[in-house]
């Protein structure tokens, strides 16, 4: 190994958190380094894009630019119970789209490497620090920089070596199968008893993403995988090729999410390495890319301790909304509920508002229950203040 780089900030992982942050601190003149050896490739994953997550990424990226399947129609299931909700998006901007990781994932990173981030194509092998700065080691290279930022995933190199690991009982783990030659403009979400969690269909251009999540310390890929084969089979009668996927998620609890610190010393981790993802719907791109902002900007102030500053910044927004989400999981996925929820959306206008709005990232925890009481299903308002 003969070639040392030196930059201002390394960044650790190119999915959407590291590429937008890379984005942002490249625009405003830092020498970045973009560290990953995968991407952009396929992901494990839903692919459900908010359009308050495109609204993070407008100036950088063209929505029409990656191929994403706008979505006219979500479906809530409960064993035999099923009910349609239309999905309106005011002023005509998309409210919720989908698309494949790769085609996503690469126009983040190609804004990135056009405001003159330096890409490595390189697994990241060790971070250490050293005189001062980061080493950040390859197979092929070393990359010195005084700001290290992990943005790799949940199970982040980085994140082990700044922090701890994410304990067992802050991760659930999906399954399920790419579902090849069929798709539509419509999303299903079933709900699941045993174990407690949930079942989605997601579409992309020319496929299906189907799976299945629960908590890490309450099921098993082997428990799960056959739920998620069996409703395909029951669902899809054209399905194509299967594809089978799995991963784990950060699902952290309202304890962990309490104490963990996710900058310190020249250091900073984003997105899922931070754990920063809803531990209800699983949802974390808009998380991870509201992340990467807050890390530009502590970045880019002169003044401030820049990981103080990003700590902060999560405390004010980000982690007051997933503490609330953490308050409620208990209670969300439990079979008296998720009647109740079904019930109430087959009635109810309102209810069926409300839903397509947590869907969409349009209406946050904070102030559900007030707008819950104001329906007038008060089964369902009771079932929440229980929690």
């Amino acid at each position: 190994m003969s070639v040392v780089n030196h930059f201002d900030v390394a960044i650790v992982g190119a999915g959407p958190a590291g590429s937008h942050c890379a984005w942002r601190l490249a625009s405003a003149g830092a020498r970045v380094a973009l560290l990953d050896g995968s991407h952009p490739r396929e992901k494990p994953c839903g692919g459900g894009i908010t359009g308050r997550a495109l609204h993070l990424v407008r100036e950088s990226i063209d929505p029409a630019s990656f191929g994403a399947v706008r979505i006219d129609r979500v479906s809530f299931e409960r064993e035999a119970e099923r009910v349609d909700v239309s999905v309106d998006s005011p002023g005509g901007s998309p409210d919720l789209v989908v698309a494949a990781r790769r085609d996503f994932d690469s126009v983040l990173l190609a804004s990135a490497t056009r405001a003159g981030a330096a890409l490595v194509s390189e697994r990241v092998t060790d971070v250490a620090r050293d005189e001062g700065a980061w080493r950040i080691t390859t197979r092929e290279r070393t990359i010195r920089a005084p700001w290290l930022v992990g943005a790799d995933g949940p199970n982040s190199l980085v994140r082990r070596r700044v922090s701890a690991p994410f304990d067992r009982a802050d991760l659930s783990i999906a399954t399920g199968f790419f579902v090849r030659g069929v798709t539509s403009r419509s999303i299903t979400v079933a709900f699941e008893d045993r174990p407690a969690g949930y079942l989605w269909s997601f579409p992309r251009e020319d496929h299906l993403a189907v799976g299945i999540c629960a908590q890490a310390t309450e099921s098993t890929p082997g428990v799960l995988t056959p739920l998620a084969s069996a409703w395909i089979a029951r669902n899809v009668p054209n399905a194509g090729r299967l594809e089978r996927y799995g991963w784990a998620i950060p699902s952290l609890r309202e304890r962990t999410l309490g104490r963990d610190r996710a900058a310190g010393p020249q250091w900073m981790l984003l997105g899922d390495a931070a754990g920063l993802v809803d531990p209800i719907t699983r949802e974390g791109i808009f998380f991870a890319l509201q992340s990467a902002d807050a890390a530009a900007d502590s970045l880019a102030t002169a003044d401030i301790d820049p990981a103080a500053a990003y700590v902060q910044r999560l405390r004010d927004t980000i982690y007051s909304e997933l503490m609330r989400a953490a308050r409620l999981k208990a209670m969300f996925f439990q079979p008296g509920f998720t009647r109740l929820l079904l019930r109430a959306l087959a009635n109810s206008a309102a209810i069926r508002q409300i839903m397509i709005d947590l869907i969409a990232g349009r209406q946050p925890y904070r102030g559900l229950r007030r707008r819950l009481l104001a329906t007038g299903e008060l089964r369902l308002m009771l079932a929440m203040m229980r929690t």
